[in-house]
């Protein structure tokens, strides 16, 4: 999978913790996901979907950092997973797949994204479609780690020129 295409949604998770929480969530170093299960008890999953591109993006977290994030935006203490903190959690993840559009739309990805779901329960799988690598970010803000989870496709990819890869989608 080209950086080109993992980079915008990087850049999309620094900046929506940077806004929404006052935190600048750092990027680890990225690695080839080979298992289905998540690494955490909490994931947003958000389809992609056009006629150039599609497949899923994904954070997933432990409880702890779903709470410290939820507190931190809500300034709460809330002590356990519920509603609200899963609905902060698709909010992020549809946040990080919306803010990405516009930067992919400027290499002629266009997309649309789907309403995001929330998974939760240790040791959940996250499904992405079959045969396209997945991709993981780790982040950490602070003593807290999260993960992205990345699995596109760019429809013909192999055939067309930068910047083109919608030229020949069908």
């Amino acid at each position: 999978m080209d950086v080109r295409y993992i980079n915008p949604f990087v850049k999309s998770v620094s900046n929506a913790t940077l806004t929404m929480l006052g935190i600048e969530a750092l990027p680890l170093q990225p690695l080839v996901k080979n298992e289905t299960r998540a690494s955490g008890d909490i994931s947003g999953i958000i389809g992609i979907a056009s006629a150039a591109i599609y497949g899923s993006v994904a954070l997933s977290m432990p409880s702890e950092t779903a709470l410290a994030l939820y507190n931190k935006m809500m300034g709460d203490s809330q002590t356990e997973i519920n509603g609200d903190v899963r609905d902060m959690i698709g909010e992020l993840a549809n946040i990080v797949a919306g803010s990405s559009k516009k930067e992919m739309a400027e290499q002629n990805l266009s997309f649309d994204i789907s309403i995001p779901t929330v998974v939760v329960g240790k040791n959940h799988v996250i499904s992405h479609m079959g045969g396209i690598p997945v991709v993981v970010i780790p982040f950490k803000f602070g003593e807290h780690r999260f993960e992205m989870e990345i699995s596109i496709k760019v429809r013909n990819e192999e055939k067309a020129p930068v910047g083109m890869a919608h030229a020949h989608a069908g």
